[in-house]
């Protein structure tokens, strides 16, 4: 307690509590040659992870009671759940669909977002929460000289980590939600509709034509862009699919950083397949 209340009141996290030993585990049905195949897992000290459950504590409380997060936002918030989050998509996607419109819906892929959020934009969003100074001090600390130890057949390598949260950090997904919630608070174009479960955001838009359609999703897109590029992440293209809810034969064409995206038939979301014709057969 003595160590946790001196860092507390010098506003500084001990750097010994900032090192992290990585362990990769390999996501199924990936290549085991690829270094992208794997999923980096931090173990840190367990007295630097009670410190930082405090400090994350606190935070969540203040954003939570000053209503400092969008609504839209259902991951890693109290009362909330993947249950809410998918009924608020099927809701939306309903509406759109009573209208008699046809209904696009955009699934969007960040690359590697815990691991490429940026220390210096989790730092400016940390002072724009009207969170008290040394509290925000602190976790700007927390972010300052952290490393990372990977167990090689050559004995441990060592490395500064420079981006990201590290996975398996307590305070990782609440940073997160601050930086996020830039994009989910944004003015969006007519009929269109966003959400995120942390980092998997689903954009829902409707219109009566195939071009106003369209529009409606590039408008969207131009305004997501902006925001991932403010915050130095990516959009994984070739991953970011999307279904079309329509009797249009031709769909909309949607381009991301030059790259058309895909019309899928069903998309997965949060473990649901969403298929086009609403009638859930991709799970039987």
């Amino acid at each position: 307690m003595e160590l946790i209340n001196t860092c507390l009141k010098l506003a500084k996290f001990s750097d010994p509590l900032k090192v992290g030993n990585i362990i990769l585990f390999h996501k199924h049905g990936k290549s085991k040659t690829e270094a992208s195949s794997y999923r980096p897992i931090s173990l840190l000290p367990t007295i630097g992870k009670v410190l930082e459950k405090l400090l994350t504590q606190r935070l969540n409380f203040h954003l939570e009671k000053n209503n400092r997060l969008s609504n839209l936002q259902y991951g890693f918030r109290e009362g909330r759940s993947t249950e809410m989050a998918t009924m608020k998509l099927f809701d939306t996607i309903h509406k759109g669909k009573a209208s008699g419109d046809h209904v696009l819906v955009l699934s969007i892929d960040i690359k590697g977002a815990f691991d490429n959020i940026q220390h210096s934009a989790i730092s400016s969003y940390l002072d724009n929460s009207k969170y008290p100074a040394n509290i925000v001090n602190i976790f700007k600390n927390l972010l300052q000289n952290r490393k990372v130890i990977l167990n090689t057949c050559e004995g441990p390598a060592i490395r500064d980590q420079k981006q990201g949260c590290p996975q398996g950090s307590c305070s990782g997904p609440a940073l997160w939600n601050l930086v996020a919630n830039e994009i989910l608070q944004e003015n969006w174009p007519i009929n269109t509709n966003i959400q995120a479960f942390a980092d998997d955001f689903v954009l829902v838009s409707h219109a009566p034509t195939r071009v106003q359609l369209e529009s409606q999703i590039k408008e969207s897109i131009a305004k997501f862009s902006t925001w991932t590029s403010k915050n130095q992440l990516q959009i994984s293209a070739e991953k970011t699919n999307y279904l079309l809810i329509s009797k249009l034969v031709r769909g909309p064409t949607i381009r991301w950083q030059f790259e058309r995206n895909r019309r899928a038939h069903a998309i997965k979301y949060l473990g649901i397949y969403i298929d086009e014709k609403m009638n859930w057969n991709t799970h039987l």
